[in-house]
């Protein structure tokens, strides 16, 4: 496993072994996830260096590279690949990379018999459904509208209120956060849960909330309970196309891919953009909740057809998932912040905040790239080209990036469904 010196540690990296000071006092356990504070910390102490985990790590029983695939194998997860990056040029370094990293991680759970089966089979998914019904009539979506019914179902539970009120008040402590937040056993047994997984990375336990409110920060702490109270607002949607939990699990990897990418980048406020990742395709359920057949009446055509999911949402509804996302936060009274980015995540050079927008698109494109979950869209969505220069990362940090949200996406989704 890599030792890296303290000045070669970046954000975003993942411990192989436990971090701790000369005296034998540990620091970081193994498998947290490094932050700008870690390493200053690190540095306090006088920490020379660190063991972070890497291609020799333990997910070294995987394959790392595309000869190491049986061919019958690769061929068919290459035709895999090949439908689902269609809307993307094959030519760009990311799409290149990213389309390795789906190839990879599909071939783990096949075999050369059922690859010889695929490979006969040789199914397509943009044959055109002849027997499918037509669309309905209910076209010409208007945003406001689904927002204004939504609200009127009263969905979120009081304790969101309360919470987003305590969010904006500049006074409020993080004793007031926590009391607020007690209120509610189920969401404070899984904020607790979530704050004590190596997605936080702290050396012992957390097993209040007045402790994780100042420990992890009362704005973080708040963003955060506010996202994980939206999630049990929504158990009663069709899941004719995916599952909630496919869903949650999809919006989650974005989010977490979203924490990685601000950290990267130098952008503040990780837990901000981990709740803007997990709320991005909030638009979408609530239009399976409200209007499940105008819902049906994009999501199967894009299914079938090598349409970009979004591009369908533009010509049947004449909105998108997006937009009807960022206007429902804004009626929920949410920070601007996570408005604007669920409203352009599909288009983040319009966003008034475009290098964070870029982050959020970006997450969201390799969270499909690696088909972590699901939320309706066969296809990779279309990369913008720009929010991907805007940002300046590398096409080397891609797999690392890959292999981190993997891990912390299981840890996430067993806190906020405990149940398995």
């Amino acid at each position: 496993m890599p030792k890296l010196t303290i000045d070669a540690l970046e954000p975003g990296m993942v411990l192989a072994e436990d971090l701790t000071t000369s005296e034998g006092r540990m620091l970081l356990p193994r498998g947290a996830v490094v932050t700008e504070a870690h390493i200053r910390t690190c540095r306090v102490w006088g920490i020379a260096e660190a063991v972070i985990q890497g291609d020799d790590d333990e997910d070294s029983d995987h394959p790392a590279t595309l000869e190491e695939l049986d061919p019958e194998v690769l061929d068919a997860c290459k035709i895999m690949a090949a439908q689902r990056f269609v809307l993307n040029p094959s030519s760009h370094p990311v799409v290149k990379e990213m389309a390795k990293l789906f190839v990879l991680r599909q071939s783990r759970d096949l075999d050369a018999e059922r690859a010889r089966w695929m490979l006969a089979a040789n199914p397509h998914d943009d044959t055109v459904d002849i027997f499918a019904p037509p669309p309905t009539e209910e076209k010409n979506i208007n945003p406001n509208e689904v927002v204004k019914q939504e609200m009127e179902l009263a969905s979120l539970p009081n304790i969101f209120f309360q919470i987003s009120e305590s969010l904006k008040n500049p006074r409020s402590s993080a004793a007031y956060v926590a009391e607020v937040i007690s209120k509610d056993v189920a969401l404070s047994a899984k904020l607790l849960k979530m704050v004590n997984t190596p997605f936080y990375g702290f050396p012992s336990k957390i097993d209040t909330l007045s402790r994780a409110v100042t420990i992890v920060g009362t704005n973080q702490l708040t963003n955060l309970a506010l996202g994980v109270s939206v999630i049990t607002a929504f158990d009663n949607v069709p899941e004719e196309f995916f599952t909630l939990k496919e869903f949650w699990l999809h919006s989650v990897t974005c989010g977490i891919i979203a924490r990685i990418l601000a950290g990267k980048v130098g952008l503040p406020g990780d837990e901000k953009f981990f709740v803007a990742g997990l709320l991005h395709d909030i638009g979408r359920l609530v239009m399976l909740k409200n209007h499940p057949q105008a819902s049906t009446d994009v999501l199967r055509p894009a299914k079938v057809g090598r349409r970009a999911l979004i591009s369908v949402e533009r010509t049947v509804w004449g909105c998108t998932h997006a937009e009807i996302g960022g206007r429902m936060l804004k009626s929920w009274r949410l920070p601007a912040f996570l408005e604007v980015l669920v409203h352009h995540h599909h288009n983040p050079m319009e966003a008034s905040m475009v290098k964070e927008a870029c982050v959020i698109h970006l997450a969201d494109f390799l969270t499909h790239c690696l088909g972590i979950g699901a939320s309706g869209a066969s296809l990779v969505p279309e990369l913008n080209t720009n929010a991907w220069q805007a940002l300046k990362l590398s096409v080397g940090d891609l797999a690392g990036i890959a292999k981190q949200a993997e891990r912390q996406s299981n840890d996430v989704m067993a806190a906020f469904f405990p149940e398995g």
